[in-house]
């Protein structure tokens, strides 16, 4: 007779379809200063991605940093499965690094007189920054310092959005008030 073989092994289960990972947001970006001259940007965290800011490279940290001025695509890809990747709804730009203000250059230096026995001192106007006569350790938005004692001061100006943007530049003395002439 014929014969025959029966198999009855176990089942096999064909998995539901992955599920990508939710669209990545950021949670902050540190822009280039002066002072620092690389950006920062951290993906807000989520559980079961790495991350990446070209979509080649990815990396279990949220955060980006030492980044050059550039434009950025965001991307998550799960941990699981690394087809399922989802980008950001929009990309993230690293602004060029600023540059520091112009030198500060004092246009009118009033000398002290018998009459008015201190000195002034007028910064040529420049825009976007403030001034200081102390070499940068306080600063104000106007031009003029007046009522000056004499005394050597060193000019300084810094940004007003980036107050790491600072230039100094040489001293001016204010002269010692002048003696009346004596009467012999």
């Amino acid at each position: 007779g014929d014969i025959t073989c029966v198999s009855t092994g176990g089942s096999i289960t064909i998995d539901a379809i992955p599920t990508a990972p939710t669209a990545p947001t950021v949670a902050s970006i540190v822009q280039p200063t002066c002072a620092v001259q690389s950006g920062t940007i951290v993906f807000t965290s989520q559980a079961g991605v790495e991350y990446s800011i070209d979509g080649v490279n990815f990396q279990a940290s949220e955060t980006f940093a030492g980044l050059a001025p550039n434009t950025y695509t965001l991307t998550v890809r799960s941990t699981t499965d690394n087809t399922c990747t989802t980008d950001a709804a929009s990309t993230v730009t690293i602004d060029a690094v600023p540059t520091a203000p112009a030198a500060p250059v004092a246009s009118v230096t009033v000398q002290p007189t018998c009459a008015v026995p201190n000195g002034t001192i007028e910064f040529t106007s420049q825009v976007g920054v403030e001034y200081s006569i102390d070499g940068g350790a306080t600063y104000q938005a106007g031009t003029t310092f007046a009522s000056l004692t004499p005394g050597s001061y060193d000019l300084a100006v810094r940004s007003t959005t980036d107050n790491t943007c600072e230039t100094i530049s040489g001293s001016l003395t204010i002269d010692a008030v002048p003696n009346a002439p004596t009467i012999d």
